[in-house]
């Protein structure tokens, strides 16, 4: 399905068509470096490249790219570096980046610092203290990696009891299906020995005992997640700002999220109506709550950019993890299961019958797919839905990629070109993981892992990714594994499957613009365009291919604005004037300043609700400071936090003490906490303080002293 951004893109285009080149006078020019288009199977190279009004003007000879310059065109000498189009992510976890970026970072080398047990502790030690992290506080890390530990000695509880006795510590294991946590942890998620391992879970206990030790994975994690605390609403601002930049600094400008809850969209959609975005984001939203988002976003407005945000389809997810051994194979691992289990071949995420019904309802949406299936039992499992979902018309075209898809085998391929579905590859695992998949499916099975040269010329057209946080967002490695295919120990796993550099960035320009319809306006440098562009400090065509990892992203370029390096006045707050007869419209840090935010540090009252005068001998009543709403409502006492920014209160998660009461009195506090959702404004008229949604007063309160 096309985006909004296709109609803006075939107007421009048209209107390019009919003034000439000559009369058109470019806000940017590049030039003097390995512009490379992208466009075309072969490598094409022009010398300069024209930007006006976040597209691209013209992608052509130097004389002629020159003529559209005029006095206030700014020249970018590129002095022999390279500009391709920005990279477009293929899959990652993008609402994972608003968190690590205020994580611990404790990859194993050479992307992290966690090459052993005593490493990661000596890591999270110095991160604490530099934080300054009182007792009491969650102490989070990411990327360990058990498969690397030197002689299977793994992180366990007492290890982080031991470092940590006064701090609650959770350490997301580098699959991101499960965590290591301490004792406080895991008194805090309710796991004990009493905790029973849930189907397709894992709980790893203490040998010789029942108590929990080392990993909790898979569905026995989803407790963990279910419970994890909501960000407040200054957060989601500046943690989807830092978490951007993440993206900004790999020269990354479209950013996938893979799997995509109720919360976590309203988080991105919150910020993004906030107006904070500085890339583009693509959610799925997980098969579990595709309702509970279409009650919010109807599937009309799927698609479709707004505010650099748009819900790209529906993920759903059939297996695990190869390397955390949950991944769902036809013969069983090498090495047992992750908890001793014997002949374990991994589990299914889903019964086949209900995966099958999954599939059909995405289909009968008329909505892309994402399918995670990592072995080949899963592979075999997504087809056999999509199947059954198709029920043998194949006339409609529908968008489906496979996620992961690295255990694909040979006799797959001739499907996934008959049925038209995209793999999007995982090549960072023929580097980091390499080991682990040799000593768990063998050497045979092992060097057939994500076959992108057989994917390529069976008429595939592949996407890569990073499955951040899961491996580093780091694009020059990605393409780097992509085209060597050496493990980190050294070995060659796969070479027949290696690909050319032109291909491999094919995998991460044109080819996921085509997995998310946005073929027409991004993947190449062509004439009408968005200018996302990256800037790389060499080419990376004409470079060692075993020096690809080595090249350093310069500059990273969204719609013709440079966004990496951020300018220096990126994070600089616009505070409006005060007026206390107009809505209010600031940043959040000075919300509650007194000359601006006269409702602030003040008791209100509630007298209407919906047009409705408030009967209730004790009305809910309503207080909020620095950020904090707290509201009583006559049985529950409710908290949330907010923000107000660029004309909108966002608002998030309101918190009750869901404590019972008179039925009257409850439903009053449920109609009040479902209007406070709403809220987008308010104006302020004496001791009267009047709620907005969509400039409708919807709340009416009075102050009390």
């Amino acid at each position: 399905m096309k985006s909004s951004h296709l109609l803006k893109c075939v107007l421009l285009a048209s209107l390019l068509a009919t003034i000439p080149a000559t009369a058109q006078e470019a806000d940017t020019i590049y030039h003097n470096g390995a512009i490379i288009t992208m466009a075309g199977k072969e490598p094409s190279y022009v010398e300069a490249l024209s930007v006006k009004d976040g597209r691209i003007l013209t992608a052509g000879p130097k004389g002629q790219v020159f003529k559209q310059k005029g006095d206030a065109t700014k020249l970018v000498d590129l002095a022999g570096k390279a500009l391709l189009p920005g990279f477009i992510d293929g899959h990652s976890h993008y609402i994972n980046s608003l968190l690590v970026a205020n994580q611990c970072k404790v990859y194993a080398p050479p992307s992290g610092p966690g090459e052993d047990v005593p490493s990661i502790i000596a890591e999270l030690e110095r991160y604490a203290a530099e934080r300054k992290i009182p007792k009491g506080q969650m102490i989070m890390g990411y990327g360990y990696d058990d498969t690397v530990m030197p002689d299977g000695r793994l992180l366990n509880r007492g290890d982080l009891d031991e470092a940590f006795p006064d701090n609650p510590v959770r350490i997301e294991h580098v699959s991101m299906h499960g965590a290591v946590m301490n004792s406080l942890a895991l008194k805090y998620y309710d796991i004990s020995a009493e905790t029973e391992t849930p189907p397709g879970g894992v709980i790893v206990r203490k040998p010789g005992t029942n108590e929990p030790w080392g990993l909790i994975m898979e569905t026995a994690f989803l407790p963990v997640l279910a419970k994890s605390e909501p960000m407040t609403a200054q957060q989601e601002l500046d943690w989807t700002r830092a978490g951007q930049m993440l993206y900004a600094e790999s020269g990354i400008t479209t950013a996938h999220e893979g799997a995509t809850h109720l919360p976590q969209f309203q988080t991105i959609k919150r910020a993004s109506d906030a107006g904070v975005n500085i890339i583009d984001v693509i959610a799925y939203p997980f098969i579990t709550d595709v309702d509970k988002v279409l009650a919010e976003h109807p599937v009309e407005k799927w698609t479709k950019y707004e505010n650099r945000f748009k819900v790209g389809g529906v993920k759903i997810t059939l297996d695990g993890s190869p390397q955390g051994r949950t991944a769902f194979f036809t013969t069983p691992y090498l090495t047992g299961g992750p908890g001793g289990e014997k002949n374990w071949k991994g589990e299914p995420t889903f019964p086949q019958d209900l995966a099958n019904q999954m599939v059909k309802k995405v289909y009968e949406m008329n909505v892309p797919l994402i399918l995670h299936c990592n072995g080949d039992a899963s592979i075999d499992a997504f087809l056999e839905a999509y199947e059954f979902a198709r029920a043998g018309d194949y006339s409609k075209p529908w968008n489906v990629t496979t996620i992961h898809t690295q255990f694909m085998r040979k006799d797959h391929i001739p499907k996934f070109v008959k049925y038209k579905v995209r793999p999007s590859f995982y090549t960072l695992h023929t580097f980091y993981f390499a080991e682990a998949h040799i000593a768990n499916r063998g050497k045979e099975q092992a060097m057939y892992l994500s076959p992108m040269r057989d994917a390529i010329d069976a008429g595939l057209r592949p996407s890569n990714h990073t499955d951040f946080v899961v491996a580093p967002l780091d694009q020059m490695m990605m393409l780097s594994s992509a085209v060597n295919r050496i493990s980190r120990g050294g070995a060659e796993i796969g070479l027949d499957q290696r690909v050319s550099p032109y291909e491999a960035l094919k995998c991460m320009t044109e080819w996921p613009a085509e997995q998310y319809d946005e073929q027409d306006h991004k993947g190449t440098l062509e004439s009408g365009k968005l200018a996302d562009l990256v800037i790389l400090d060499k080419d990376p065509l004409k470079v060692d291919p075993m020096t690809l990892k080595d090249i350093k992203i310069v500059e990273t370029i969204k719609e013709g604005a440079t966004i990496y390096p951020a300018p220096a006045d990126a994070r600089t707050p616009k505070v409006v004037a005060a007026n206390a007869g107009k809505t209010y419209s600031w940043k959040p840090h000075v919300c509650d300043m007194a000359d601006v935010n006269s409702a602030a540090n003040k008791e209100w009252t509630l007298l209407t609700l919906n047009g409705e005068p408030i009967k209730a001998e004790k009305p809910p009543t309503m207080k909020f400071a620095a950020g904090k709403l707290s509201i009583f409502g006559g049985i529950n006492r409710l908290s949330a936090s907010y923000a107000l920014v660029h004309d909108k209160l966002v608002m998030g998660e309101i918190i009750t003490t869901k404590m019972a009461g008179p039925p009257a009195l409850m439903d009053l506090e449920n109609e009040f906490a479902k209007a406070l959702k709403a809220v987008n404004g308010f104006h302020v008229h004496g001791d009267e303080l009047e709620l907005l949604s969509a400039d409708k007063v919807i709340v009416t309160l009075q102050a009390t002293e």
